[in-house]
């Protein structure tokens, strides 16, 4: 299935960041009314975000289960970082006294060194460096370097840095360059990992010296929301997913009813404004006859409850396929840092397939199902099985094409005996999302989705309820999990292993039974 790895990460690595700080403060004295830099993140999102982390912290949700995944990839990339600084020394990073005072000791000392996760308090600032090193170009200076998991920089980056940079100054230590160092999605592993070709380093001195001008009235600005006696008021809106999808906006959106303005397909500038002016649900929209086509569909809907049917343009969908149909799915893993030979990093790989197959309208099933359960690559192995599956003719259908369409390409690229054939398979395959995300058929139970996950229980009746593993995501960090950490239990590898099949199983049965109900819808 199609996963945005690079913005699902960073997701998960603020809400980490949020949740470690949590932890670290706990041994701080007086700790919330300290303005830590994921704090100081959390307010220029939201100030209701920024209290609720000072004065009520249980309300926030932990983060997900691949919290662990995500730790150890950020630690994993950060020790790599550190050779490109060698020399160093890393100062304690669960004590946050001990980490402020070792940090303090190592800057004083008369041999400066690089050191690495280095943290300092000026008042109620804290803040810590993923590397802070002697300065080559401004003696008695110490820079910068902030360590990104992410491809390139980012505005949030520089207001990560800048508050490290005042956060430091204010303590009395002479910052000379500010540097991002980012990992390179150009580099190709080949042997071991070179760190040089891994990452990106970049100068953001002067990106930060720009936003450092109105910084010092920033953080008084922040600090008197923290203290605060009441949580300031904040409507919902754009603030609620940038930078980052902040981890209360499940509870911060859990007014609005079914069927709500913000469901309205596309960007959601117009359905804020429809709340702000007191407009919740899509059935209350003034003006309804200036509506565009696609939200006119879901108006349309949400007043009578039921679907809209573009039998005419289903008709012709349906008409174009071409039997025998392979109906293929996908699942990947994606990781930071390459772990297989002619790999970059985040290059979704593919380790395995469903793929259910239909000779006639309506015909008799066929399921052919890969799953690699070796350590090693499992490219070679996918691709060969694949090949096998698929016949020489016929149409391949996919559930949003360009996810697996890429995959294909790829495949032909790092195997070139199989450049032929991953270009025929490519130009046999349609996509099942057409009908759905060109309103072909609209159901009020999508809530404006042409998401396989919405559009299969609105149309089916079907879901993934009960499922061991459910999503993508999910999928992946799991398959790394059992397949390539230590010491995990056979039956807990073999019941994975299970789960796998099941779901990716269901994404392509999911696929034939909405086939199906799209076919009935035309001979209604």
């Amino acid at each position: 299935m199609n996963i945005h790895m690079s913005e699902s990460f960073e997701d998960q690595q603020a809400q980490y960041d949020i949740f470690y700080d949590l932890l670290l403060e706990k041994k701080a004295v007086k700790s919330p009314t300290i303005l830590t830099k994921s704090k100081f993140l959390n307010g220029l999102q939201c100030p209701k975000l920024l209290w609720t982390r000072c004065h009520a912290p249980a309300t926030i949700p932990l983060p997900s289960d691949r919290l662990q995944h995500i730790f150890e990839t950020g630690h994993q990339v950060g020790e790599l970082a550190t050779q490109r600084f060698p020399g160093g020394v890393r100062v304690a990073e669960d004590d946050f006294l001990k980490n402020i005072d070792d940090t303090r000791a190592l800057l004083a000392a008369k041999d400066p060194r690089p050191v690495y996760e280095a943290g300092i308090q000026a008042g109620r600032l804290y803040a810590r460096a993923d590397i802070l090193s002697p300065s080559p170009s401004t003696p008695g200076a110490w820079d910068i370097i902030e360590v990104k998991c992410s491809t390139g920089p980012k505005d949030v980056y520089t207001q990560d840095i800048a508050f490290q940079r005042y956060c430091f100054e204010q303590a009395g230590i002479r910052i000379g360059r500010c540097y991002l160092m980012h990992i390179n999605n150009e580099y190709v592993r080949n042997g071991d990992i070179d760190v040089e070709g891994l990452f990106t380093i970049v100068d953001e001195t002067q990106r930060v010296n720009s936003y450092m001008v109105g910084l010092p009235e920033l953080v008084k600005g922040l600090l008197k929301i923290i203290d605060m006696p009441e949580c300031p008021r904040v409507s919902i809106g754009p603030c609620c997913g940038k930078p980052y999808t902040c981890p209360m906006k499940a509870l911060c959106w859990a007014f609005l009813p079914p069927n709500n303005v913000t469901e309205l397909r596309g960007r959601k500038e117009k359905a804020f404004k429809y709340l702000q002016s007191g407009v919740e649900k899509i059935e209350d929209i003034p003006d309804p006859e200036k509506l565009a086509d696609a939200h006119a569909i879901q108006y349309q809907c949400a007043v009578s409850g039921k679907p809209w049917i573009d039998q005419a343009k289903i008709a012709a969908f349906i008409a174009g396929l071409k039997y025998p149909l392979y109906f293929m799915d996908f699942e990947t893993i994606f990781e930071a840092l390459p772990r297989f030979e002619g790999t970059r990093p985040y290059q979704q790989v593919p380790f395995q397939f469903s793929v259910h197959i239909q000779k006639t309208p309506g015909g008799a099933l066929e399921h052919v199902a890969f799953l690699h359960k070796s350590s090693n690559d499992p490219r070679p192995a996918f691709v060969k099985a694949l090949k096998a599956c698929l016949g020489s003719h016929g149409m391949i259908l996919a559930y949003h094409m360009s996810f697996e369409k890429a995959r294909i390409q790829e495949l032909g690229e790092a195997f070139p005996e199989y450049a032929p054939w991953s270009a025929d398979i490519n130009s046999r395959t349609e996509d099942l999302i057409v009908p759905f995300r060109n309103f072909f058929y609209y159901h009020p139970a999508q809530h404006g989705s042409a998401s396989l996950k919405k559009v299969y229980p609105a149309l089916v009746g079907k879901g993934y309820e009960g499922m061991a593993i459910a999503d993508g995501g999910q999928a992946s960090g799991e398959y790394t999990r059992v397949t390539y950490g230590e010491g995990v239990d056979p039956a807990d590898r073999d019941q994975v292993y299970a789960d796998l099949e099941a779901y990716c199983g269901l994404d392509t049965m999911a696929m034939v039974d909405i086939l199906g109900k799209l076919r009935a819808t035309i001979t209604i």
